[in-house]
């Protein structure tokens, strides 16, 4: 049997348009590139490409082949098919059609593109520039015209479009406000310039090309709009009105009760401030100079205005408006010199302009003469740091460990206090077990006398067995002692310590007469920092810190930006209770129902170093563990 086979091949043309001619707008002279296929079309092999022109004018024209055969030397085609014309002219217009033929796989595959290419007139379109001036100031109206290479040079006419129409403009002597930016025109600069303009110059003006041969895709009319508006106005300064020197305290009869508002208000401020410190701290020992940082804030009181100086003297529990603060300040520090030593300092950038007056305030009123920082970060904590020694004995050596370089300014302030026992304690040494917050008993070097004369009561006020101790330098140091070693016990004498109760407790502490007692101290040594930034806020101060703005005028009228914000407080207290006395230090940038014969100090205590020269305390601390 035979078997006939036969094999039937199929060939599919397939013919795909790009959709309408895709329309081309260009000015005369123009160059052009135009592809064959658009990146979309699907991959041909073995493709060949063919290109016709179609002319727009005459209507009907019949089609011209242009590759691969073509007879016009300014058209090329690259092997990609793309069309290539050196220039464009306006016999260009017309519909370009791009033919490739070839295969993809076992198709057989035409595709076609088109594109309409439109030759638009230059000159026949207006240049508008936009052009903004201020009042007072000069503008240039600018316009250029194309100098042919041959022929004869195009001029320009100035104009200002009107209600009425176009009014003329033309530089000359009588209109001393227009000249003309080239005297000469060179390369055809025909533009002007316009002086001392004013609102009312605002509005369109025009340069018009005439005579002279006309470059063709050159546009013949150029105009600008010019808008003329008043300058920025600088913001007035913040220190308007805040730029003036502490006013004059006037002193005379009102001198007494000048002292008298500052005792109280430094020994309200003092309580106040050791009242929040505990919220933060109510375990572990603190120490205070309630004077130093109240000095401080009172120096920096000096440059404060508006409500920066509102803030500071609520804080500060100072009347408003006390005028003679800082004389009283002045006086207070002055008296107590000998005693208890109190230094003010002042160290700032030299790009930080201070205000005269205030330097020479800060100088009367707290002794502190400006020193300029250097531009060594670490000489500058040197600086400060061995300036602080030098005032505290060298008991306090690094209150500064480190300045950011743009650091503007910094106040200090330190006390130095060294008293002694009026009455000795034995000089043998002894031990005793001291019970702390938790319990737990440890052992501690202690001062001891068994015939010391105490004044010590029991105060119902603040919950507390009170103490006094007498010491040279016209000080004492009260140890007000709980019922018992409880963080109970110790919070709510705390939480009772205000600036009436402790007053009027040194008061009745008076009035007592010493009884030979039997006492028992434990020596300690406390150098406690604390970070014054938190502490300062909560007191009713956040506006000295950033993003706030403080109004810190009377220091420095400068608008500066960033402007002078508080980056940094720092405060540092120390002291010392040995068989010699009491040493204390700071420095700035808180039932039993009877007597004893005994009193033994050997649970955690408060201690408060009161100044009886001043009636305010010096230092206030808690001994929770020594």
């Amino acid at each position: 049997m035979k078997y006939l086979m036969r094999t039937l091949s199929l060939l599919l043309t397939i013919e795909l348009s790009f959709s309408d001619p895709q329309v081309i707008s260009l000015p005369p002279h123009s160059t052009l590139i135009l592809p064959c296929l658009p990146p979309t079309a699907p991959k041909v092999t073995k493709a060949t490409f063919s290109w016709t022109f179609t002319p727009l004018s005459p209507p009907g024209a019949s089609v011209i082949p242009l590759y691969p055969s073509s007879n016009f030397s300014h058209i090329s085609s690259k092997d990609g098919g793309d069309l290539s014309f050196l220039t464009v002219g306006e016999k260009g217009e017309g519909i370009y059609t791009c033919i490739s033929e070839g295969r993809t796989g076992e198709r057989l595959v035409k595709l076609r593109k088109s594109y309409e290419v439109k030759i638009y007139d230059a000159s026949d379109f207006e240049l508008l520039v936009v052009k903004l001036g201020e009042v007072g100031g000069e503008v240039q109206l600018r316009c250029f015209l194309s100098t042919p290479h041959s022929g004869t040079a195009p001029q320009a006419i100035w104009y200002r479009e009107t209600e009425a129409g176009k009014k003329t403009l033309y530089p000359s002597d009588d209109d001393a406000r227009l000249s003309w930016a080239s005297s000469t025109q060179e390369k055809g600069d025909w533009s002007v310039i316009m002086s001392n303009v004013t609102v009312e110059d605002s509005g369109v003006y025009g340069c018009e090309q005439v005579g002279g041969s006309m470059e063709e895709g050159v546009p013949r009319y150029q105009k600008v709009e010019l808008t003329v508006i008043y300058p920025p106005t600088k913001p007035p300064s913040k220190c308007i009105g805040h730029d003036t020197p502490w006013p004059h305290c006037a002193i005379g009869s009102s001198q007494r009760s000048g002292r008298a508002i500052m005792e109280e208000s430094m020994a309200e401020f003092s309580f106040k401030l050791y009242s929040d410190l505990i919220k933060s701290q109510p375990s572990q020992n603190l120490l205070i100079s309630p004077i130093s940082i109240s000095v401080i804030l009172t120096h920096l009181l000096l440059g404060a205005r508006g409500d920066t100086q509102s803030d500071l003297e609520n804080v500060l529990c100072f009347p408003s408006n006390f005028s003679c603060l800082h004389h009283e300040m002045k006086s207070l520090t002055e008296e107590m010199r000998g005693s208890v030593e109190i230094a003010s300092n002042i160290y700032y950038n030299p790009e930080l302009n201070l205000n005269q007056f205030f330097i020479n305030q800060s100088q009367h009123f707290y002794g502190a003469m400006p020193v300029k920082l250097t531009n060594d970060s670490k000489q500058n904590v040197k600086l400060i740091n061995d300036w602080v020694a030098e005032q505290t004995n060298q008991k306090i050596t690094d209150l500064m460990t480190s300045l950011p370089p743009d650091i503007l300014l910094v106040l200090l302030n330190t006390v130095y206090f060294n008293g002694k026992w009026k009455m000795m304690f034995e000089k043998r040494s002894k031990q005793a077990m001291f019970t702390t917050l938790s319990g737990d008993m440890i052992q501690v070097p202690v001062l001891y006398s068994n015939k010391y004369s105490l004044i010590q009561k029991y105060n119902p006020d603040v919950r507390a067995q009170v103490a006094v101790f007498p010491l040279s330098g016209k000080a004492r140091l009260f140890i007000l002692l709980p019922r018992t070693s409880s963080q109970e016990d110790l919070t709510n004498l705390e939480r009772r310590l205000d600036d009436m109760k402790v007053r009027k407790m040194v008061q009745d502490m008076d009035k007592g007469y010493g009884d030979i007692t039997e006492v028992t101290l434990p020596k300690i040594h406390l150098d406690i920092k604390t970070d014054l930034m938190d502490l300062l806020g909560k007191l009713g101060l956040p506006d000295l810190f950033a993003p706030s703005i403080p109004n810190l005028c009377g220091l420095s009228s400068e608008d500066r930006t960033p402007p002078i914000v508080l980056s940094d407080g720092q405060h540092r207290a120390f002291i010392s209770l040995s068989d010699k006395g009491v040493e204390a230090g700071a420095a700035s940038a808180f039932s039993f129902s009877r007597s004893y014969s005994s009193f033994s100090a050997l649970r955690p205590f408060v201690l408060i170093l009161w100044s009886d020269q001043i009636n305010c305390p010096l230092f206030i601390g808690r001994v929770a563990e020594p």
